[in-house]
């Protein structure tokens, strides 16, 4: 794991708990729903939600699925999955699977899935083409990728001023 990598996950418990409470019903619940209206999610589907957090997209995605769809949900930082993992599982929807591995390589076989969700987590990926040709190779023939970011790592400055490996300027 890269020293870049090691400085997104949330080693604190602390951190993934304010995440879920404060960020997640403001900013990542809200957007999980419009991601998942892109990706046209049908009953019975197998899901693989890379960068899942404490599971905003997953749990939603699980509901849309019904009990006979499957989904994965990974992550890197097992404080968010222990996040994710303490929930309930929803009413009605597939059942949901907890595994911490990074986006490159996915711990998933090749040609499991229906459709690859990822909110807000490609820009943070150090091999973001190696992470994409993961999602590829995993996806079925004629699976579809859904994937949300704000925008490269580089153009936003809050977040790039976090990255202890780059030296970044705000843009004028």
């Amino acid at each position: 794991m890269t020293d870049a990598t090691r400085s997104f996950q949330y080693t604190s418990s602390s951190v993934p708990k304010a995440y879920d409470e404060f960020l997640v019903p403001r900013l990542f619940e809200p957007w999980a729903k419009l991601l998942l209206d892109e990706a046209n999610l049908q009953a019975g589907e197998a899901v693989l939600d890379i960068a899942t957090g404490p599971g905003t997209v997953a749990r939603l995605a699980a509901v849309r699925l019904g009990p006979k769809g499957r989904v994965v949900a990974t992550d890197i930082a097992q404080p968010m999955l222990d996040v994710a993992k303490a929930k309930a599982p929803p009413a009605n929807g597939a059942a949901i699977e907890y595994l911490q591995s990074p986006a490159t390589p996915l711990s998933a076989p090749t040609g499991a899935f229906d459709a690859i969700l990822c909110q807000q987590g490609l820009q943070f990926f150090p091999d973001k083409a190696g992470a994409l040709k993961e999602m590829h190779r995993v996806l079925k023939p004629n699976g579809r990728a859904a994937i949300v970011v704000w925008a490269q790592l580089e153009r936003n400055w809050t977040l790039s001023r976090q990255r202890p490996d780059r030296n970044i300027e705000p843009l004028t």
